[in-house]
């Protein structure tokens, strides 16, 4: 589904992440998530619904499809595009991240996939934002992996080389006035040096990276046309922060059959030509 804006009109985003959900039949908390998922989408209008990983307890889940399956049925019901990309906890289990991406025809809207790219069962993708003919924003999208396990460190995956090139090619494509912006599930490195120079929100616990900077970072400074990362991962953050004029932020969790004390619900961004605004939004 092609993603279009008027000029000088904003780009609504909802991101919602780790809803984690369990085995089908579903349980009460997953239930309620859903709930709560579906108050936010029939009480606001969006123009794209971003899911940024953990949608389902992979390693529990015996029919992922089934699971699936009733949250789709949700988003679908929104009658808004959607975009996937998932995280350490969807393919724990006996299904890859391919089977996964399969099971997204269930989707009624899916938002059209630009400058796709695997690499390890990773997908990389854009979602390009059209204004008349021509791209306003450009939204890129990484799968960030699960876990990376080597006689040295086992800890949560990083970005691999190829993926960091992807972006430095589409990138390349985009002026350094435009705002485009950027999710994954797990954060990068550079977020521990972003706690520092929090905007607003809650910290806590402790950031849950890659043990190694991928050199994605590095690239946003160069390439200068990503204003914004969002992720997910780290259940009790939800707080804004900035390093070097980037930021580097989390959205919310949404699920209730996992662990945190934050209130559950989303991140709504309102995406401009020139800027963007942002918030959480509770169910």
């Amino acid at each position: 589904m092609k993603l279009t804006v008027q000029a000088d009109a904003a780009f609504k985003i909802c991101q919602i992440t780790d809803i984690h959900l369990g085995t089908f039949p579903l349980k009460e908390e997953d239930k309620r998530t859903l709930a709560g998922i579906d108050q936010v989408l029939t009480a606001n209008e969006f123009d794209l619904i971003m899911v940024t990983g953990d949608l389902i307890w992979g390693k529990i889940n015996e029919a992922p499809k089934e699971s699936l399956a009733e949250l789709f049925k949700v988003l679908n019901r929104s009658g808004v595009p959607v975009a996937l990309t998932y995280g350490n906890h969807d393919a724990e289990g006996a299904f890859s991240r391919s089977d996964l991406r399969n099971y997204e025809n269930m989707l009624a809207n899916p938002a059209t996939k630009e400058n796709p790219f695997v690499i390890n069962d990773r997908e990389n993708y854009t979602l390009d934002i059209y204004q008349d003919e021509g791209v306003r924003n450009r939204i890129f999208v990484w799968d960030s992996g699960d876990y990376f396990n080597s006689a040295i460190k086992e800890g949560y995956a990083t970005l691999e080389p190829e993926q960091v090139i992807w972006f430095n090619k589409h990138a390349a494509e985009r002026a350094t006035t435009v705002t485009d912006l950027a999710f994954m599930h797990i954060p990068l490195a550079e977020y521990y040096l972003a706690a520092d120079n929090i905007i607003e929100g809650t910290k806590g616990e402790k950031i849950c990276s890659g043990w190694y900077s991928s050199g994605l970072f590095y690239a946003f400074i160069n390439q200068q046309n990503v204003k914004a990362l969002f992720v997910g991962h780290d259940h009790e953050n939800n707080y804004r922060s900035q390093i070097d004029g980037i930021e580097l932020s989390y959205g919310n969790v949404a699920g209730y059959n996992t662990y945190g004390e934050l209130a559950r619900g989303v991140r709504i961004i309102d995406l401009y030509s020139d800027h963007y605004d942002t918030q959480v939004i509770n169910f």
